[in-house]
Formats: structure tokens, C-alpha cells, sequence
């Protein structure tokens, strides 16, 4: 078999490519320069961590985010592939192990940040390491022209400097030719191939709805797609907090995200999105491009953001596992002044830069405003034509508004605007026609011109809603600047020699709809399916990683689908690899004949205790990892909570002895990990005694190593109410039963949440 596609089984459990993979794959194995502008979920990553598997060399990854980085190489360990991170947030110990790999040639992916790729002394290290392939994520960042701005990114050119002959890759969900064309001058890419995929998301359904009660039309929606996971972005900080906590009174797991939230509170909100312990983030723009969560089901815009490139990017975050999800975008014409008086503002420093953004603003709009297929709208904008056109997947599309011949309406239109003495904005246009008797009409004495209530017909609001049609059509002109006025062009006199032919979109208030429907997707046990994502949840947790890491949801539909009933029909199922075959089959496989023998689905089988460090990967006493895969299971633990008591099941007499029993639960769970500590090395030993290949090694002692974050992460999820409340105890009581300094290290409180705990205690 092909070296490409035995490594693509083996580690990702697939049998082909998506589109462009494969190609961008041999150009770097023939150690050509990439550029690649790939829509998200179109398999970014694996063209720079395939090349490495297959030829064993060293891929270092500049990628912009802390979480980005832990979440991919979560993933990759779980697949068997030896993959490590140096950022800012590792403890020592794992810094000093994570450089040995690497300069033991252990690693064949490294993620670092672009601070840290470009200082002289990592470079040193990284020349001794065999680089054999150098890729930059996110690389839009790079770019001048680019939506996003890191500094450091400016002076990656430095890479091409160190590594002349190592092939180097850019990676970019979106960009228009200009950003293309500085990235690779920034990088200095020596002739490089680019590949620019199609940027149509067939699994994305686009809607845009009229502003007008937003929010109730945003409960309406959540309450109808239930358990799925999504974000809201809000241009307000402020709107964020308060969103969510409307929200949450409304029964919605949300919480919000923005810049100026401290920074420990941004990563567990971070972190509890991704593992599926809540469902909402109201975001700004600050949250999204590290989240690698691939079953995000609908990103929705309470706010319309300021360019399709931003938009693009952000509705981008759904449904990357190609799933059907929603893209769903709240607007009001007010939304364009609002944006250009924020840019006006932005751009103080940058006076040339005013023109291209009021530009991309006014693209916006036009998404927005469009009669048109909005998908044919935006691959348009992108530089792609669209065919398809029913696209099926777009509100226009499909509940299309009713058409009206529009050559009466826009000749009045234009006429007005011709016989206006001066240039005036769409508003009062509209009500100029509409024979409103506003002051400002009034006051120009407008209301003796010919055009003044000649379309008595329609109100102000409808007029304005034909003018915008035909701005977007480009039937009439609109300047830039904080008041935009309207022209006529020459289209807008064809209209008036009776040579076009206008339909025009009668008016309605538009509303959020969308049910996240595949119109495409085949039948799957929906009950199955459920169960199935129970026990991902809890392997997930036991390993503290993602859900999506063990299994993503189109691979569990899949299950629900074949029923595989045994390890070799397992292993054909898409998205399972060797690694998983080996951890997880025997579980989802007891899972699915549970339900096929007509048991309860309350009744699939628990999942191991903890699967890193304690389950299949740990053995007891001197037991070590054999070649064959095969791990004694450890004793289960007993005398542990299995889940955490609310204050009103302890009864007032018992409040100190429940404290005694959790605080000697916590010396067990010192030992345990003083023990694993102790096991790990030496495992790590004898797995290398034994010859076990590298992989396998690097995976044993990776998980294990994981043993402490793992417990501590579990407990402070499982029992901060225990420990922080202790029934209807203050934090006072609770740290004097059970001990500050014990109280501290598992639940890691902030001084913030002690004040809001105090203040609930009687």
C-alpha cells in the first residue's frame, strides 16, 4: 500500500482524501513550498502532520493560540502520534520533558507560538532537532491586508532565514488575492505551489433576520435545538455578560467571553465549552479562532460583524465536522452607521486604511441586503462562482420572499433622487417619497418637490427597503463615510429609458428559523447515537480531553448506522484509527449490543474509571505495558463520591464528618499520584527494555504523565460544591475542617468566587 494512505488509515482512520489534501501532501514530501487557503473543515491539519508520519522527521507548527495548540496535540496523542507543545503554560517539569523528545528525536509534531519560534536560542535548538517541515496556522495573521494582527507574525520570514532547505506551508481558512499574495512575501516562500479551495460550506445554512426582538427570536431558536453547542457573537463586550446571564435565567448552559475577563476565567470557560459542560458563548470577535471544536452546531450574529472576510472566519467555526449546522445573522440598517463610527474610530491612526474598510463594511451590507442566494453572494465576493443556485441552504432559498415587478418603484426612485437639489442618504429619501412631514423635510422645503409623496403607496420603512435592493443590485451608488449618500450610474438611467427589467423583494420582517437538517444525511439510530455521546462524554473526561477527540459525531452516526459488533467491523468505521480501535472499541462495541439486544439504553456499560494513567494505559504493582497492546486493569477504587451531594441531602450534624471523609479522600489521591509518578518512569523504562515501538512508548508515558492534571482537573469538576459550600457551610468553616492549604490545591477558587460564595452563605 502507499505510504500516504497506510499512514492516513493507520492514525485517522480514513481511506481518502478530502479535496487538495493529497496534492499539498506530495508537494511537501518533494520539499516544495505551500500555500494553502482551505475553507475550515477542509482538513488544514493534516497535510503538514501527515508528511512527518510518513517520513518520521520533525514538523514544527507556528500556531497562534495556547488552546489551538493543546487541543490539536490532545488529539494526536489520542490517535497514537507523538506530538508535544512548548508554550507559557507548561509546568517546568513538562517543558524539560517536552525538550528532551525533542532533542532525543522522539517528536514528530512540535507546536510552538510565534514569541517563541523566532527567539535565537529556540532556533539553535530546533536546527540541531532535523526539521523537516516547517507550517504557519492561521497565516492571515500575517498579512497586513489580514482581519487578525500579531505582531510576531510579521517576522517569521526569519524561519526561511534558519531553514532554507526545510519546505515550508501557510495555512488560511480565508483570503482574498491581496492577503495571498502578502503572505508569501512576508514568508519568503521560494515559488510555491497555492492551493485555493472551494470556500462553499455545503453543510452551512445561511439566514440573515431582521433585528427587531432579537433576543426572543434567540431563545425560540435555542429552546428548538436543545444539547447543541454554538456561539453568539455580540460587537459589545458588555451585551456578552448580559446576554448570557438572560440566558441562563432562561435555562440555557451559556456564559460569556471577551478580552477585558481575566484571563483564568476566559480558559475554564474556554475549556468548558469544548468538553460540552456548556452549550453557549456570547462572544466578541476575541473567542474562535483557537476553538478546534468540530461539532459546534450554529454561530449566530447578534451583531453583523464589519467584513465577509470576518464573517467568513467566524461562521466558519460551525459545523467543521461537516454536519449540518446554522449561520444565523441578526440586522438592522441601523448596523452601518453604528460600524462607521467604530471604524472612524479605529482607523485615527491609520487614515488610509479608512477607504478599504468602509469598502469591505459596505459588502456587508450587500450580504446582508441581497434578494439573491446568499451563498452565491459570498463565494462571489471570495472570487468563486456559484452554479447551484437554488443553493437549498440559504433563508432566500429557501422560503423565498415574494417578488414584485420593480420598474414602477425604482423609476420613482431614481426620478426623486435626479430632482433632488443636493445628495441626500436613503432615509430621507424614503420619507421624502413617502410624503412624511418630518422636520427635516419640512425645513429644506422638500415637500414642494414633484417626487414628494409620489409613492403615498408604501411607507418610509418599505421605501428604504427598495432602496437598499437596488444599492445591492447596483442599480444606485453609495458613498463611504459616517452619513453615505446615494447616487444614481448608469444602470440607474437604463431604468429610467425603460430598458431593465427590476424585481424587487416585497417587504417582510424576516425571523431566525433553522433546524440543522442534512438534506442529504442517511438514517442513524438517533437513540444510539445519544447513548453513544453519553460515553464519549465520560472517556473524554477520564482522559481529560475533548469529547470530539475520542470520536467525532459523524463517526458515532456511523455507529448508530452499522451496529459493528466486532473489532474488525469497528475498524472500517470512517474516523477510527489503530490508536482508538485499541482504547475504545470494546466499549462503544458493549455499548452498541447493548442497545441491539433491546436492554435500556440507561443500561450500556460504564466506561473505565479513568482511561489515562489509571485505565487500559496503567497497570498494577510492577506491571508494564506489553508489546502486544494487552494492560491488566487496575483495582477500582472504592470509598469515593460518585457524585456530589447538595447542601440540603447533609444533614446539619454530619457537615464536619463529611469535611474528615473528603479531606482523607484527598490524601488517597496524593498517594495515587505519588505512585503514578513512581510508575510512570518506570514504564517508560521497561516499554523501552521491552523494544516497543516509539509511538506506542511515547504514548504510555505521555498519558500517564497526565495522571496529576487529570485528577485534580476531575475533582475540582466533580466537587467544587462540596468543598467550596460544604453544605451550608462558609468558606471559613470549610477551610478550617478540611484545611486551607487542601482547600486551595483541588479547588483553585478565585478570590472573586470566595466573595459571591460568602455572600450566599446564611
Amino acid at each position: 500500500m502507499d505510504p500516504l494512505y497506510a499512514a492516513l488509515e493507520q492514525y485517522y482512520g480514513y481511506s481518502s482524501f478530502l479535496p487538495f489534501q493529497e496534492e499539498i501532501v506530495r508537494d511537501i514530501l518533494r520539499k516544495k513550498d505551500v500555500l494553502a487557503v482551505l475553507a475550515t473543515g477542509g482538513g488544514k491539519s493534516l497535510c503538514y502532520q501527515l508528511p512527518a508520519l510518513v517520513t518520521g522527521g520533525l514538523a514544527v507548527v507556528v500556531s497562534p493560540l495556547i488552546s489551538l495548540m493543546k487541543d490539536q496535540v490532545d488529539a494526536l496523542v489520542t490517535q497514537g502520534v507523538p506530538a508535544a507543545t512548548l508554550n507559557s503554560s507548561l509546568p517546568y517539569d513538562a517543558m524539560v520533558r517536552t525538550l528532551a523528545d525533542l532533542e532525543a528525536g522522539r517528536l514528530r509534531l512540535l507546536y510552538v507560538s510565534p514569541e517563541r519560534v523566532v527567539q535565537p536560542r529556540f532556533l539553535a535548538t530546533l536546527r540541531e532537532a532535523g526539521v523537516t517541515l516547517v507550517a504557519v496556522d492561521e497565516a492571515h495573521c500575517i498579512s497586513e491586508w489580514g482581519h487578525q494582527f500579531r505582531p510576531e507574525y510579521r517576522q517569521l520570514s526569519v524561519l526561511k532565514e534558519n531553514f532554507p532547505d526545510v519546505p515550508m506551508i501557510a495555512l488560511t481558512a480565508t483570503a482574498i488575492p491581496e492577503v495571498r499574495q502578502d503572505i508569501v512575501r512576508q514568508l519568503n516562500l521560494a515559488d510555491p505551489a497555492v492551493y485555493v479551495g472551494s470556500f462553499n460550506r455545503e453543510n452551512l445554512q445561511y439566514a440573515v433576520a431582521g433585528k427587531k426582538d432579537a433576543y426572543p427570536q434567540l431563545i425560540d431558536y435555542l429552546r428548538s435545538n436543545p444539547d447543541r453547542s454554538g456561539i453568539i457573537y455580540f460587537s459589545s463586550k458588555k451585551r456578552t455578560e448580559e446576554i448570557a446571564e438572560r440566558l441562563r435565567d432562561d435555562g440555557i448552559r451559556a456564559l460569556p467571553y471577551h478580552a477585558d475577563l481575566p484571563d483564568n476565567y476566559r480558559h475554564r470557560v474556554q475549556e468548558q465549552f469544548i468538553r460540552d459542560e456548556i452549550d453557549v458563548v456570547c462572544a466578541t470577535n476575541a473567542f474562535g479562532m483557537g476553538i478546534d471544536k468540530p461539532d459546534v452546531r450554529f454561530v449566530i450574529h447578534y451583531d453583523m460583524p464589519r467584513s465577509l472576510e470576518a464573517y467568513a472566519q467566524e461562521t466558519g467555526r460551525a459545523g467543521r465536522d461537516g454536519e449540518a449546522s446554522d449561520c444565523i445573522l441578526f440586522y438592522s440598517p441601523g448596523d452601518r452607521r453604528k460600524n462607521l463610527i467604530a471604524l472612524e474610530n479605529d482607523c485615527l491612526d491609520r487614515p488610509d486604511l479608512y477607504s478599504l474598510t468602509v469598502r469591505k463594511l459596505n459588502d456587508m451590507i450587500a450580504f446582508c441586503e441581497t434578494v439573491r442566494c446568499r451563498r452565491e453572494h459570498l463565494l462571489r465576493y471570495f472570487g468563486e462562482t456559484f452554479t447551484g443556485v437554488p443553493c437549498g441552504a440559504c433563508d432566500i432559498c429557501l422560503v423565498p420572499g415574494e417578488f414584485i415587478d420593480g420598474r414602477e418603484i425604482a423609476e420613482k426612485i431614481v426620478t426623486c433622487i435626479a430632482g433632488l437639489p443636493g445628495t441626500f442618504g436613503v432615509t430621507h429619501i424614503a420619507d421624502l417619497l413617502a410624503g412624511s412631514k418630518n422636520s427635516k423635510i419640512l425645513a429644506r422645503g422638500h415637500q414642494n418637490l414633484p417626487s414628494y409623496n409620489s409613492g403615498r403607496e408604501y411607507s418610509s420603512d418599505q421605501w428604504s427597503s427598495f432602496i437598499r435592493q437596488l444599492i445591492a443590485t447596483g442599480y444606485l451608488d453609495q458613498s463611504s463615510g459616517r452619513y453615505p449618500v446615494v447616487t444614481v450610474n448608469e444602470r440607474s438611467r437604463a431604468i429610467l429609458s425603460g430598458d431593465e427589467n427590476v424585481r424587487l423583494a416585497s417587504p417582510k420582517e424576516s425571523r431566525a428559523r433553522g433546524g440543522m437538517k442534512d438534506r442529504d444525511e442517511r438514517p442513524f439510530d438517533a437513540e444510539l447515537f445519544e447513548d453513544l455521546r453519553v460515553i464519549r462524554k465520560r472517556l473524554a473526561d477520564d482522559l481529560s480531553i475533548p469529547p470530539y477527540a475520542v470520536f467525532h459525531d459523524r463517526t458515532l452516526k456511523e455507529m448508530a448506522r452499522r451496529y459493528p459488533q466486532s473489532l474488525e467491523a469497528f475498524a472500517a468505521i470512517p474516523g477510527v484509527g489503530n490508536a482508538k480501535l485499541q482504547k475504545f472499541g470494546e466499549i462503544f462495541i458493549a455499548a452498541i449490543g447493548s442497545r441491539r439486544s433491546g436492554r435500556p439504553g440507561g443500561e450500556v456499560p460504564e466506561c473505565p474509571p479513568a482511561m489515562a494513567g489509571e485505565g487500559r494505559m496503567l497497570a498494577a504493582g510492577d506491571a508494564a505495558a506489553t508489546p502486544g497492546g494487552e494492560h491488566p486493569e487496575p483495582a477500582v477504587q472504592s470509598g469515593t463520591p460518585d457524585h456530589p451531594r447538595t447542601p440540603d441531602e447533609i444533614p446539619d450534624d454530619r457537615l464536619l464528618d463529611e469535611a474528615y471523609a473528603l479531606q482523607g479522600y484527598i490524601r488517597e489521591l496524593r498517594e495515587e499520584l505519588r505512585e503514578a509518578e513512581e510508575l510512570h518512569k518506570a514504564l517508560l523504562e521497561r516499554a523501552r527494555g521491552l523494544g516497543i515501538r516509539e509511538n506506542e512508548a511515547y504514548a504510555v508515558t505521555t498519558e500517564i504523565s497526565r495522571r496529576r492534571h487529570i485528577v485534580t482537573e476531575r475533582f475540582y469538576e466533580r466537587y467544587p460544591e462540596v468543598f467550596v459550600k460544604i453544605a451550608k457551610v462558609t468558606i471559613g468553616a470549610a477551610e478550617k475542617a478540611v484545611g486551607k492549604e487542601a482547600l486551595e490545591e483541588c479547588v483553585e477558587y478565585e478570590e472573586s468566587e470566595r466573595l459571591s460564595v460568602r455572600s450566599k452563605a446564611p
